[in-house]
């Protein structure tokens, strides 16, 4: 297939504007507007700084991402938003064209990764009619749109697994014909016991490898877990079942729950247990802070985390949410390999549709 493209630089198709930081971070409940940084959402806001579709583009930090957005959004000053020329170039057609740079290619900053806009402004990009943008937006958008669906049914089961939670065993609903008495932990069942959490969990360090890859390879294809999130690959994996993964050192408060070959790094404890959907949900809710015993970093040992109060519900009511809670964990593992094929496909497909390698007319692409 003959495409036709026009060479266009970033400065004739967008305005390139810089974000401020907002003081009235709210939470989702208080806040309409997200908030983004290089890092990704940061919070909520009462009002917005744009309204329009946008491409942002990492300014500090974690200058290779792009993200695109259509909805009334706050970006702090660590990002670049963008006010996009839609005669010439759909938003979020830009966004793909952007997606298949590597920016860090064009990093200006010392210490820490940085953008400047004369160097953005002056990137030449090719760009089809708005006919061809429109016929590919047809096929990513459905992939994508797939994957927004099956990421809001996760969220959604988490959220629902986050109530019964509380249900249960910090409102004790089920129980309040029992007899209730005051604990550590609150008021619960007679039955229940007041514990310590190292009662419930087989706590280890993280190591650190002997070799990593920033990039997934055939050899390097094993993910190696941050703190808060993948950070690379390794060749090999230290573990292969059930776990959870928390900071030691650094970020403190995200539970990363793996049951696939991976490599926590040495900036991580990683946790075990008999009840595993039970102690997923109490990780989520510890105190994350008052256990920080860092001066110049966030850090918390394994005998603070022990030691926090913790409640040991009787065994059938432990069985029954640990059913549920695997129930509801499988369900989100089939949506989140889904996911995964879905990714692999879009990004195999974009730069070959970009580039008009294959005919967009030919491809049928129906994920209903």
């Amino acid at each position: 297939m003959s495409l036709e493209f026009d060479y266009y630089s970033l400065g004739d198709l967008v305005k390139i504007k810089y974000g401020k930081n907002q003081k009235k971070v709210q939470d989702d409940t208080n806040g309409q507007y997200p908030i983004f940084g290089t890092g990704g959402l940061m919070g909520y806001s009462i009002e917005y700084l744009y309204d329009k579709p946008s491409v942002l583009i990492g300014r500090k930090g974690s200058i290779e991402k792009v993200r695109y957005i259509e909805e009334p959004f706050w970006t702090v000053d660590t990002l670049f938003y963008t006010e996009v020329n839609d005669k010439i170039v759909i938003p979020k057609f830009l966004y793909y064209v952007l997606f298949l740079i590597d920016l860090s290619r064009y990093n200006e900053g010392t210490s820490i990764p940085s953008l400047r806009t004369e160097t953005l402004n002056s990137l030449d990009l090719p760009i089809p009619n708005l006919d061809y943008q429109n016929r590919v937006l047809s096929i990513l958008s459905k992939i994508d749109k797939k994957i927004e669906i099956n990421e809001k049914i996760n969220k959604n089961l988490e959220e629902q697994l986050s109530l019964l939670f509380n249900d249960w065993f910090v409102n004790c609903t089920p129980f309040k014909n029992e007899e209730l008495i005051k604990s550590e932990w609150g008021v619960v069942p007679e039955s229940w016991k007041d514990i310590e959490f190292g009662e419930l969990i087989e706590i280890t360090s993280g190591n650190r490898p002997d070799e990593k890859s920033e990039d997934k390879t055939s050899e390097f294809n094993i993910p190696l877990f941050g703190a808060s999130k993948i950070m690379g690959y390794t060749k090999e994996y230290s573990y292969n079942e059930d776990i959870l993964i928390i900071g030691r050192v650094g970020t403190h408060g995200v539970v990363q729950r793996v049951n696939y070959p991976c490599f926590p790094s040495d900036n991580t404890f990683v946790i075990k247990s008999d009840y595993y959907g039970f102690v997923y949900q109490l990780l989520k809710r510890i105190d994350y802070d008052s256990l920080n015993t860092g001066s110049t970093q966030p850090l918390i040992t394994q005998k603070s985390l022990k030691t926090v109060n913790a409640v040991l519900p009787d065994e059938k009511i432990l069985s029954k949410f640990e059913m549920i809670s695997k129930t509801i964990f499988d369900k989100i593992q089939l949506n989140n390999d889904e996911i995964s094929k879905l990714t692999k496909l879009r990004d195999t497909l974009l730069p070959k549709l970009m580039s008009g390698e294959i005919d967009v007319s030919k491809i049928n692409c129906d994920l209903e």
